[in-house]
């Protein structure tokens, strides 16, 4: 599952003490924001604030040239739906320098809005919040001491259920990639009893930080061998995180729903995870492709 699915899967609950870093104040409402046309328009979050402000936040993971022109689609959207102002975030959590750009200079228009670097926010802040998700996103914040930050996440996952647990080290996992953090986390994490599926270690993202290559391909036919065992790999790590989210949303899966994880490819794992996001239902997932 890529950055962007797991960050828009820890922001399907508002991560409280985050929001209130950002905004200055809490979200009370997540409100459902969609915009049908050529293509589907999504806001990553769109919340009324506890003082009344309307909110609207984009998480950014690299740096994207079309960013000003989506945020100022969004604001014509959002705005003209609730007909009042907007407060309008980037969220950049990426590991390079965050965008220069944080609006749009045009002959009949300037637009703005906020850019924030989530490495600016004190991961202690996000440490101590009750929401398992602004722990998780700790990993991504300003941080001192590495070892102890991962040790104080991986205590609060510890005390879950073992399916929540084990979802909960997968995006842990992940999100530290961006960080250069996963080593650090299969350390401290071999020291606690938290269950995490061996598969997870089959994502490149993840396994390029954890195994070392032994040699280099030299042969064609090696190279393609290889490749088919890495695709084989990424496919049953993909797998395995969709799993653990499934059986954390809807419980125990039907034999049928394991057998195509199992046997999927990455497009349609991706493709997947993304319909979960908003899925009310099992059979919402994994929905046949409208016909043109």
């Amino acid at each position: 599952m890529s950055y962007d699915a797991t960050l828009k899967d820890l922001f399907q609950n508002a991560p409280q003490r985050l929001l209130e870093l950002l905004t200055g104040s809490r979200p009370t409402e997540l409100l459902t924001v969609e915009y049908p046309s050529v293509r589907v328009r999504r806001p990553d979050l769109v919340a009324r604030l506890a003082d009344q402000r309307l909110y609207h936040l984009e998480l950014e993971s690299r740096a994207d040239s079309d960013m000003p022109w989506r945020m100022i689609e969004y604001y014509f959207l959002i705005a003209r739906q609730f007909q009042e102002p907007l407060l309008q975030q980037v969220l950049y959590v990426g590991s390079g320098a965050p965008p220069a750009v944080s609006g749009i200079e045009h002959q009949n228009l300037q637009f703005r809005y906020q850019v924030i670097d989530i490495r600016d926010l004190d991961a202690g802040a996000l440490l101590g919040s009750p929401s398992l998700e602004d722990n998780i996103l700790a990993i991504l914040c300003h941080i001192e001491d590495s070892r102890a930050v991962i040790r104080q996440i991986l205590e609060r996952i510890n005390s879950l259920p073992d399916n929540q647990a084990r979802d909960a080290v997968a995006k842990l996992m992940l999100l530290s990639r961006l960080r250069g953090l996963p080593q650090l986390i299969i350390e401290e994490q071999n020291l606690m009893p938290i269950p995490i599926d061996p598969d997870i270690l089959d994502l490149p993202i993840i396994r390029d930080f954890v195994l070392a290559r032994e040699r280099r391909v030299e042969a064609r036919g090696e190279a393609r061998g290889e490749a088919r065992g890495e695709a084989r790999g990424e496919a049953r790590g993909e797998a395995t995180l969709l799993r653990y989210q499934l059986e954390r949303r809807f419980g125990h899966l039907p034999a049928e729903v394991l057998s195509r994880l199992a046997s999927a490819d990455t497009a349609a794992l991706e493709a997947w995870g993304l319909r979960l996001l908003d899925a009310a239902t099992l059979e919402d997932v994994f929905r046949p492709d409208p016909q043109p």
